[in-house]
């Protein structure tokens, strides 16, 4: 994986955010459901800074909000009030916001669903397009997972 992911996880029901993030036409994004709330998946190019931006609004509705971006090499976080990354965070994130970012032993720790989420997008199972559902692929049906697309504020999710 060379392009950084973002994964914005927070407590805030789906149905509820999606609302609220049409309401403010934030997006686009896919909304995946969890046990522990909502995986929010921005597009691909996002930046740290939107995405905390993004993670802001996820607060408004939900009590808490984590913003996860990672490559094969680094990952960094925020929950809006504390901050970390492990490994060179520095192309993760704008020249402003990484020096400010402490290493840590452990990263945050994400909800157990939430890893499951990230897991798939690391195999490339989870993304934020959806174009039709697949045909012929070695992947069964059950492998997608279920997504509310928000598609305010910006182009067909890519």
């Amino acid at each position: 994986m060379t392009v950084p992911r973002t994964l914005i996880w927070t407590s805030a029901p789906t149905a509820e955010l999606q609302l609220a993030l049409h309401r403010a036409q934030a997006g686009p994004a896919a909304l995946v459901p969890v046990t522990s709330g909502t995986v929010l998946l921005p597009r691909r190019g996002i930046a740290f800074s939107a995405a905390t931006r993004l993670a802001e609004q996820c607060r408004q509705v939900g009590d808490a909000a984590v913003v996860l971006r990672w490559n094969h090499a680094a990952e960094l976080w925020t929950d809006g009030e504390r901050a970390g990354r492990r490994g060179p965070a520095r192309r993760l994130a704008p020249l402003t916001t990484w020096w400010r970012l402490k290493p840590v032993e452990r990263p945050h720790e994400l909800p157990r669903d939430a890893c499951e989420v990230k897991d798939l997008v690391d195999e490339g199972r989870a993304d934020t397009w959806v174009g039709a559902l697949p045909r012929g692929t070695a992947h069964p049906i059950n492998t997608v997972l279920p997504v509310v697309p928000v598609t305010q504020g910006g182009a067909p999710l890519a």
